[in-house]
């Protein structure tokens, strides 16, 4: 009988060494759990843009940003043809937008204008901060008298003032 259980204890011993040897040689040490959603917004003379979000998960480095709302602060009625609008958004030379929109001016008069989002995301050593000092809308639109106009937003975390505090 003792001759069993010390060949039970033995096997256990060695099942166990045996499967951690296998766990540590074939799962990462490290696990890059980095994951947020930022929502931002900013409001320049003209434009107003609302629920502008960059969601990212470390894992499989997949993310996305966009789908923000973009509002005239003025009467669109004296608005004619198309809106462009250019996202800047985290990256280290900030040349080229990462995205461009357009869409034409008419639909302003049911409210604020939705544009989709798309399939980019931050560079992993940026921070919460740097990303929305990084972050800039451009719109350029035209008016009824044919005057084509420019108007630079940048982006602010669009949060409670204590989420900020601890984002930052």
């Amino acid at each position: 009988m003792k001759l069993k259980l010390t060949w039970v204890v033995g096997m256990i011993v060695i099942t166990n060494l045996l499967t951690f040897a296998f766990v540590k040689l074939y799962f990462p040490t490290t696990i890059d759990n980095t994951q947020y959603l930022l929502k931002m917004s900013g409001q320049g003379e003209e434009w107003e843009i609302t629920d502008y979000q960059l969601a990212w998960q470390g894992v499989g480095e997949q993310g996305t940003s966009g789908s923000h709302s973009v509002t005239f602060l003025g009467e669109t009625s004296g608005l004619n043809g198309e809106v462009e609008v250019k996202v800047y958004d985290f990256f280290e030379d900030g040349e080229k937008p990462h995205h461009v929109s357009t869409f034409n001016a008419d639909i302003l008069e049911d409210g604020p204008a939705k544009q989709g989002g798309g399939g980019f995301y931050p560079e992993k050593h940026l921070t919460p901060s740097e990303i929305e000092n990084r972050t800039f809308m451009v719109i350029q639109w035209t008016t009824i008298d044919g005057k084509q106009h420019v108007e630079t937003i940048q982006m602010e975390l669009d949060y409670d003032p204590q989420i900020i505090s601890d984002i930052q």
